[in-house]
C-alpha cells in the first residue's frame, strides 16, 4: 500500500499541474480578475473588500467579500457603503471646478478674497495662495501638519482655519508637495461662501443626485437607519463609526463600488453622464493635470513608476507605459482607492474595511498588468514581504522604545506638581489632573480620545496610552523644570499620521 502511494501521488501531480497550467493560461480577462481578487483576500485577510471594475462606460466586474459587521456576522454587497476618507478630495475638487465652469471663480482666485482673516505662519504665503494651491497641496506645509485639529476635536471649520496661522512652516511655498486634509476644508468653506449652501447640501445636489448615487451620504451625520454600512474594522474588531465636527470636505464621504461606478463613469466619460454634462471636458482635464511633483523613491521606482505628481483631488503617475490618475483614502477602519487609467477607459474601484494597509496596492498593480497584459512582477509576494518587514519593523521600533524605560528613577517633584492647565498656542488646552495619588492627562480639544492614566517612565517623563483609537502608540510626555517649578511638556509619539512633535504645551495655571 504504502508503495502503491508512493507512485500514485507523483503520477497524479503528472497529470493535474499542466491541466491546472492550461487552466490558467486561458482563462478570459475576467476570470483573471477574479482569480486574483480572490487570492489577495485569502492572502491578506482583510475583513472585507469589494471591487468594481469598470471598461468603456460599463461594469464588468465586481465582488464583495468577506463581511460588513464581523460581530453578527453580516456579509458585505455591492451597494454596501463604506467612508472612502480622502477619495472625497476628487469631489471636493471638482464641486469648485463646476463653480469655475459657471464662471462663479476662479482657480487663480485668491483664498484671502473669500476669507479675509485667512493667516498662515508666513505673510507672503498668505497674500499669494490660491485656490490651485490648496487643491494641488504646495502650501508650504508639511504632510498631515494640522491634522490633530480636526480628528475628534470639537473644532468647527472655522475654529480649525484660524487656528492653522500657528502651524509651521516646513517648505518654501510652492516648492515641495506637503498633503494638506485642512486645505480642503478651506476649499469646502469657500465653496459656501460663493453659494450660500454648506459643502454637503453642493457635493449631494450637484453630484450625488444627478449621478443617481443613491446610496451615498456626504458624513455619517447624513444617515438616516437606511443605510447598508460596511462597518470599520481593526484586527477583526468592530471599531465605532467617526463623525466629523470638522474637515468633512477632506474624508467625510460614505459610498458604495456600485455609486462610485457611476462617478467614475462620468469623469471617464468627458464629464457626460447618460444625458447631462456633468463636468466640463475642460474641467475633467484640469482637475487631472500635474500641479504638484512628487519625489519618486529607489523602492518605488523598482516597481515600475518613473514619477508622480498630484493635480487637483487626484494622484496622477505611469505605470505599464499608461497614466494612472488615482486617489487612495484612510480613516480607522477603512482603506480606499479610486483608479482611473483614460488611455484603457477603465476604472477600478478597491473598498476595504479591514484597514489592511497592502491589499488595495497589491489589488490594483495585478489587476492594471492583468488590463495591459504586461506582468510588472508576482505583487502577492512582493506585498506580502513588505507587509512581513513593516510588521516586523514596527516591532523592533517597540522594543527601542519600550527600552527607554528608567525603572529605578523618580520624579523630580511631587506627583501634584505635574498637575494643572497648559496651552499650545496652536492646538489649546491640555489639563493634568492629580486624583487618588495618580496624574490623569486630556487633551481637551479631543477629551474623547486622548485622555489617560500618566505612568512614570523615567525622571521627569510620564507614559500614557490613548486606548480609545487603537492605531496610535503609547506617548511619552516630557516635562521641562525650571527653579523647581514645572514650566512646560512635549509629547513623544510617533506617528505616520499625526505630528505630537509639533506641540509644545506651556503652563498656565495650577
Amino acid at each position: 500500500m504504502k508503495s502503491f502511494v508512493k507512485f500514485f501521488i507523483p503520477f497524479i501531480l503528472v497529470i493535474l499541474i499542466p491541466i491546472i497550467y492550461f487552466l490558467k493560461n486561458n482563462e478570459n480577462e475576467i476570470q483573471k480578475y477574479d482569480r486574483v481578487t480572490q487570492k489577495v483576500f485569502d492572502q491578506f485577510h482583510t475583513t472585507g473588500l469589494n471591487i468594481a471594475i469598470i471598461k468603456d462606460g460599463n461594469i464588468i466586474y465586481e465582488k464583495s467579500q468577506g463581511y460588513k459587521n464581523i460581530n453578527n456576522l453580516t456579509y458585505l454587497n455591492n451597494n454596501s457603503i463604506f467612508n472612502i476618507a480622502s477619495c472625497t478630495k476628487a469631489f471636493t475638487a471638482a464641486a469648485i471646478g463646476k463653480l469655475v465652469q459657471e464662471g462663479l471663480l476662479s482657480w487663480d482666485d485668491k483664498v484671502t478674497d473669500y476669507i479675509p482673516d485667512f493667516k498662515l505662519a508666513d505673510d507672503c504665503t498668505t497674500e499669494n495662495l490660491e485656490i490651485r494651491d490648496i487643491l494641488s497641496h504646495r502650501t508650504g506645509l508639511g504632510t498631515f501638519y494640522g491634522d490633530l485639529l480636526w480628528y475628534y476635536t470639537d473644532y468647527s471649520n472655522e475654529q480649525v482655519i484660524e487656528r492653522m496661522q500657528y502651524l509651521p512652516l516646513k517648505y518654501d511655498f510652492r516648492t515641495n508637495f506637503g498633503y494638506q486634509n485642512n486645505m480642503y476644508t478651506i476649499a469646502g468653506e469657500i465653496i459656501e461662501k460663493v453659494t450660500g449652501l454648506d459643502w454637503e447640501v453642493f457635493i449631494q445636489q450637484n453630484f450625488f443626485k444627478p449621478l443617481e448615487m443613491k446610496s451615498s451620504r456626504t458624513s455619517s451625520d447624513a444617515f438616516d437607519g437606511t443605510e447598508d454600512i460596511a462597518f470599520p474594522h481593526y484586527n477583526d474588531s468592530t471599531l465605532g463609526i467617526y463623525y466629523f465636527s470638522a474637515g468633512k470636505p477632506a474624508a467625510s464621504i460614505w459610498s458604495s463600488t456600485r455609486d462610485l461606478s457611476n462617478w467614475v463613469i462620468m469623469l471617464l466619460n468627458n464629464g457626460k453622464w447618460k444625458n447631462e454634462q456633468i463636468l466640463s471636458p475642460e474641467t475633467i482635464r484640469t482637475l487631472i493635470t500635474p500641479h504638484t511633483i512628487r519625489s519618486v523613491s529607489e523602492q518605488t521606482e523598482s516597481t515600475g513608476i518613473h514619477f508622480r505628481t498630484y493635480a487637483l483631488g487626484w494622484n496622477v503617475y505611469d505605470y505599464n507605459g499608461r497614466k494612472i490618475i488615482e486617489h487612495d483614502g484612510g480613516m480607522p477602519g477603512y482603506i480606499s482607492k479610486v483608479t482611473l487609467i483614460p488611455e484603457e477607459n477603465m476604472g477600478i474601484i478597491i473598498l476595504n474595511n479591514g484597514f489592511d494597509l497592502f491589499a488595495n496596492d497589491v489589488l490594483i498593480y495585478s489587476l492594471i498588468d492583468i488590463a495591459t497584459e504586461k506582468y510588472t512582477k508576482n505583487w502577492v509576494e512582493y506585498f506580502l514581504t513588505s507587509k512581513e518587514e513593516y510588521t516586523e519593523s514596527i516591532k523592533e521600533q517597540q522594543k527601542k522604545r519600550e527600552a527607554t524605560i528608567l525603572p529605578d528613577t523618580k520624579p523630580t517633584l511631587p506627583l501634584e506638581s505635574y498637575a494643572g492647565t497648559y496651552i499650545d498656542k496652536m492646538y489649546g488646552n491640555a489639563e493634568i489632573s492629580f486624583e487618588n495619588n495618580e496624574l490623569i492627562f486630556t487633551l481637551l480639544p479631543a477629551k474623547r480620545v486622548f485622555t489617560s492614566k500618566m505612568k512614570h517612565w523615567a525622571n521627569d517623563i510620564f507614559r500614557v496610552d490613548f486606548v480609545k483609537d487603537p492605531y496610535l502608540n503609547f506617548g511619552l510626555i516630557k516635562f521641562e523644570l525650571s527653579e523647581s517649578e514645572v514650566t512646560c511638556f512635549t509629547i513623544d509619539l510617533p506617528s505616520s499620521d499625526f505630528h505630537f512633535g509639533n506641540l509644545k504645551f506651556t503652563k498656565i495655571s495650577n
